[in-house]
């Protein structure tokens, strides 16, 4: 029984094989069949798509260019028109710090001399009333130097009387 079952196996398996190999015969022929057609219609799709993107690319770089052409021109634009919104503020500006700096260079100056005039009134005072304060002081001086000769004149006068008296 095992012997005839082998067989059986053997006679499917061949069967299968034999199959198997008029599929791929079959197979083979269909792709030799359909290959040129296939490749025919790849070259054509090929050419086809390669034409559209060398389209495509030639189409977008123009518009690039346009696009770049036109924003240069405006970029060019706004830095003319901001450069000269920078000059006319810088201009601007320095007028207005030439007159502030002349402004308080002349306040300064003003002051300067207002206070030179009060110094000068007052160094003028301070003299005069040393002055009547020196003068003032040497009437004082003399009156009190008199006063301390009269004293000494008065003490010896004293003196002599009070030795007279001892004696």
């Amino acid at each position: 029984m095992l012997g005839s079952l082998q067989i059986i196996m053997d006679v499917e398996t061949a069967e299968a094989v034999e199959t198997l190999r008029a599929d791929i015969h079959r197979v083979e022929r269909e792709v030799a069949r359909v290959e040129p057609s296939l490749t025919t219609k790849i070259d054509r799709v090929e050419t086809s798509l390669t034409a559209k993107i060398d389209l495509v690319e030639t189409s977008l770089t123009a518009k690039i260019d346009l696009v770049e052409t036109s924003l240069t021109a405006k970029i060019d634009l706004v830095e003319t028109s901001l450069t000269a919104k920078i000059d006319r503020v810088e201009t601007s500006l320095t007028a207005k710090i030439d007159r502030v700096e002349t402004s308080l260079t002349a306040e300064i100056d003003r002051v300067e001399t207002s206070l030179t005039a009060g110094i000068d009134r007052v160094e003028t005072s301070l003299i005069v009333k040393m002055d009547e304060h020196k003068r003032h002081t040497d009437v004082r001086l003399e009156s009190m130097h008199d006063d301390i000769r009269l004293l000494a004149e008065s003490l010896a006068s004293l003196s002599v009387e009070v030795r007279s008296f001892r004696r």
